[in-house]
């Protein structure tokens, strides 16, 4: 069996040969402090101390925090050497942490934070996501880590813009993060057709939050500060859409769920290639009537379930190749073809939400390019897809309803310049 010194160098090496691919992004999700016990040898002796590229004799500076960065193309052995941080060190630091964070693919421009509490003592603290520090402390036993979650202040902030060429640009160009733009669009998108019906003219209104640690910002300057939207509004064709958040979902005033009853386009960031109605058919040769909507996308595009309900159909399916049928409430039915694949597991009978991935966008069966074909039909008769204007029926009602208007009443007082939230 092999000793233990002779154990620990080789762990050690297979963990800075998987260190030395270099760094990237990402990192493993954990919920608890983690502590990985370590071979009680002393480091030094199992290490060559004359090689300097391995070892490097700690710095006499105790208690006077020091932050690098890691540089395109830079290795955490290569980083944390220079700071004093022997390689064995940093090996065992990787093999510790690796249930908390990969320190192999840590994004470049991370800041890393690197203190000696004692002699020969270090203690390494770096971001792991927004508000939540990870914090690795060496002592004799080896590497101990834990998780920090650190407080968060909230500002408000708001965007309120007159539309002249569409609303990603116009909202862009007044300052709205492009973040918040897309996460508009998604929440508008089950009452507004962007790609069609967007006027000059039509107003839009947005109000979120921006979330700021309060303590170690240096941690977190390369990661985007957490936004949230928590007021929309959207004049459009006649309509004044004015959507809260409230409890995590968007409302009306009213208390009703601001859904549509059916996703207009249940796939992100395609282009209608074909309308409904009659057309002439690129395959068959001849004119008929096209009973749903062509969206072109990338092929294994997700698709998406268009509302709740349950699975009819998950298979071939005649000319529609690779198909799925959703029963809906009401006489619904949604009907997905052409598809390239299902998404795992789905099968007859099972349940979906609004939403959940039912397959890929592909060109199986009877087409002529990668494309997605999307029926609706209530009771056996086909419905232009883009007509539908249904909502949702789901509302808050009693206690809920009241807290969800006492809500309402404080936002319309809380000094917004927003024209819609005008007291």
């Amino acid at each position: 069996m092999m000793g233990v010194k002779r154990w620990q160098v080789f762990a050690a090496a297979l963990a800075i040969i998987a260190l030395s691919l270099g760094l990237s992004s990402g990192g493993d999700d954990s919920s608890a402090d983690v502590h990985v016990p370590q071979p009680l040898v002393p480091f030094d002796s199992a290490w060559v101390q004359s090689d300097a590229d391995n070892y490097r004799t700690p710095v006499d500076v105790i208690g006077e925090p020091q932050l690098v960065y890691v540089a395109p193309g830079q290795t955490l052995t290569s980083l944390l050497v220079q700071e004093g941080i022997s390689a064995q060190q940093i090996a065992l630091l990787a093999m510790a942490a690796r249930p908390v964070i990969n320190l192999g693919r840590l994004q470049i421009g991370t800041p890393i934070e690197i203190t000696y509490i004692a002699p020969g003592q270090p203690r390494v603290r770096l971001a792991r996501e927004y508000g939540e520090v990870v914090e690795a402390i060496y002592s004799d036993s080896g590497w101990t880590i834990k998780k920090h979650q650190l407080p968060t202040r909230s500002t408000t902030e708001e965007t309120a813009v007159t539309i002249e060429r569409s609303l990603y640009q116009d909202a862009v160009e007044n300052g709205l993060p492009v973040s918040m733009v897309n996460s508009s669009i998604m929440a508008l998108s089950h009452f507004v057709d962007f790609q069609r019906q967007i006027q000059p003219g039509d107003i839009f209104e947005a109000r979120y939050e921006r979330y700021q640690v309060v303590r170690d910002k240096q941690l977190f300057a390369h990661l985007a500060h957490p936004l949230r939207l928590t007021y929309l509004r959207f004049t459009n064709d006649g309509e004044d859409y004015r959507l809260y958040r409230f409890d995590g979902t968007f409302y009306f005033d009213d208390g009703r769920v601001a859904q549509s009853f059916l996703l207009k386009t249940p796939l992100n960031g395609a282009r209608l290639s074909s309308h409904y109605g009659n057309r002439y058919h690129p395959v068959l040769g001849y004119n008929r009537l096209h009973k749903g909507i062509d969206f072109s996308a990338p092929v294994g595009t997700p698709i998406m379930a268009a509302g709740r309900g349950t699975i009819k159909h998950a298979g071939r399916k005649g000319s529609f190749g690779n198909a799925v049928i959703i029963e809906h409430a009401d006489g619904y039915e949604t009907l997905y073809a052409h598809l390239n694949g299902f998404a795992d597991g789905l099968s007859e009978g099972d349940r979906v939400n609004q939403g959940d991935v039912i397959g890929y966008l592909g060109n199986t069966g009877l087409s002529a390019g990668r494309h997605l074909h999307y029926e609706v039909h209530r009771y056996g008769r086909s419905i232009n897809p883009l007509s539908i204007k249904a909502p949702s029926n789901r509302r808050l009602e009693g206690a809920e309803l009241a807290r969800f208007k006492r809500y309402l009443a404080q936002l319309r007082q809380d000094g917004s310049e927003l024209e819609g939230l005008a007291p």
